[in-house]
């Protein structure tokens, strides 16, 4: 304090010995008297507020530098408090310069006393902080966006103290984790727990090779939540190197990109839908090109065959005729009748073939041992003088198919067993059905001359023939009519044979529910 109040009243002499202490100060100072009225300024505050010593003595300084912004009733609290002899320490207000400019001031006023305690002066220390504050709201906001960036592309953020060996979470990686927010520091084992067994020994091996090599880890994992749920996570971070030491990254990123992750298989599996379609296509083209083999096959031989024994045979007829060979005229014409009923039946086997081709499937239970006994049953009128026994028909199931398509798959494996057992005394024909749980495997058994396992992929192409003894009539269309109905019902057909040894021909339909789709013709 002040020894009298002569020496407080005259205030030039000790203010020149202030000024030399804070004229170079980087604060403003600033002296008032109990009124609040300026007495002194600093070089410092001149410098910040644009106005000298000589223009602001006598003038409070709120008339100053207070603009349309200040906080009124900021500033009437604090002159209150000055009134009251109080003082003031930190508290922060928008202020404006000479210029019109804004600017944040830290203000601490200390109030001088006598020795009676009566307030004689004010001495105030004032800090510019408008760059700091600016900074610091930069920061802010930086961390706000950076906090809304992280949100959007599910990023969380770990650091990692590698002394004391726990980590601080972000509240993203709480996000991804389904955990409640935990502001304890965490250990690595406690996220090693969410990452899925299987990954668990692949992330020891990457992180080794980190800690080995000093590159940077950046790795896809599947994770399981808190709730159980399955999540990829892609996990990055960057070791320190400190000399030749390598160690561990400070920070590690962790984004979920589960939703990346799942388009991707959802991109593969359709691309595998595609080439599975693509490859159906191309079978199916394969075998319409085999099948357009087969017909420039017969057009080229099958069917020019009976037209030039006809063409041939009438030839024959004409010669005869001018000879008044009556007899031999009336035997070529039989066998002129005989090559066009080939040929009719060649293209009637054709046409059959292509009309099954366009036929859409329509399933439904089928009794297989009556529809067999009726197929057996035609077949037989047509063999009128063979002796034949059949068995095994009682032990046929229900099946899910095409009654009418099926009924063509046993006349023709039927009509096949009489005609290459004909050389037999006595047709014999066994049935079974061998059930499992993915279908029903029927087969026909009989005691005809057979054919040698070499022709079994012969066989069910067209006009394919396993025998080439012309006294067994045939066309060589049954079977490869019998195999496409087969696999529109997802089946398959197979024979198994040998030369004198009768055949067997097996027919496997799959256990379809009576909701279930069949496959095209």
């Amino acid at each position: 304090m002040l020894d009298t109040t002569d020496e407080l009243n005259n205030l030039t002499s000790w203010l020149q010995i202030l000024e030399k202490i804070v004229a170079q100060s980087a604060n403003m100072v600033v002296i008032t008297d109990a009124e609040q009225r300026i007495r002194w300024v600093n070089q410092t505050y001149t410098r910040v507020t644009g106005w000298a010593l000589e223009e602001v003595q006598g003038k409070r300084a709120g008339e100053l530098v207070r603009g349309p912004l200040t906080d009124r009733l900021l500033g009437q609290r604090l002159s209150a408090r000055l009134r009251q002899g109080e003082s003031v320490s930190g508290v922060e207000m928008l202020n404006y310069r000479r210029d019109g400019e804004p600017y944040t001031v830290s203000l601490n006023i200390e109030p001088i006393r006598d020795e009676q305690g009566q307030v004689l002066a004010f001495f105030s220390i004032q800090s510019d902080v408008s760059e700091k504050r600016a900074l610091e709201s930069s920061n802010a906001q930086l961390q706000h966006h950076l906090q809304v960036a992280q949100r959007l592309a599910r990023l969380g953020r770990v650091q990692f103290d590698p002394d004391k060996g726990t980590m601080q979470w972000s509240s993203e990686v709480y996000s991804i984790l389904e955990l409640p927010r935990d502001d304890t520091p965490k250990t690595f084992s406690a996220l090693l727990r969410f990452v899925s067994p299987e990954a668990q020994q692949d992330l020891q091996k990457w992180l080794l090779q980190v800690m080995q090599t000093g590159a940077e880890f950046d790795h896809e994992l599947p994770i399981t939540t808190h709730h159980g749920r399955r999540r990829w996570v892609r996990c990055r971070g960057v070791p320190e190197r400190s000399g030749n030491s390598i160690r561990p990254p400070g920070t590690w990123t962790i984004q979920d990109v589960t939703v990346y992750k799942e388009l991707i298989e959802q991109k593969r599996l359709t691309n595998a839908k595609l080439q599975t379609m693509v490859d159906e296509r191309t079978l199916n083209l394969e075998e319409a090109n085999h099948s357009l083999e087969a017909f420039s096959h017969a057009l080229s031989h099958d069917l020019k065959k009976p037209i030039r024994h006809m063409v041939s045979y009438a030839e024959i007829v004409q010669e005869s005729l001018a000879t008044d060979d009556i007899a031999s005229a009336k035997t070529y014409c039989r066998k002129i009748v005989a090559a066009g009923t080939r040929l009719r039946s060649l293209i009637d086997g054709m046409l059959e073939f292509s009309r099954v081709g366009r036929r859409a499937i329509s399933p439904a239970w089928v009794a297989m041992d009556d529809l067999v006994n009726d197929c057996l049953a035609e077949v037989a009128a047509s063999f009128e003088h063979r002796r034949f026994c059949a068995a095994g028909q009682e032990t046929l199931p229900e099946v899910w198919a095409d009654p009418v398509l099926l009924r063509e798959v046993w006349t023709n494996l039927i009509d096949n067993a009489f005609k290459y057992s004909n050389q037999a005394t006595l047709t014999k024909l066994t049935f079974a059905c061998n059930n499992s749980d993915s279908g029903w495997t029927l087969s026909l058994r009989d005691n005809g001359c057979g054919f040698s396992p070499s022709m079994q992929s012969q066989i069910f192409q067209m006009f394919g023939r396993a025998n080439s003894d012309e006294a067994i009539v045939g066309d060589g269309i049954g079977l490869a009519l019998c195999q496409r109905i087969v696999q529109a019902h997802g089946g398959r057909i197979w024979a198994e044979s040998a030369m004198g040894e009768g055949s067997a021909f097996l027919v496997f339909l799959p256990r379809c529910s009576p909701g279930a789709s069949v496959g095209p013709l």
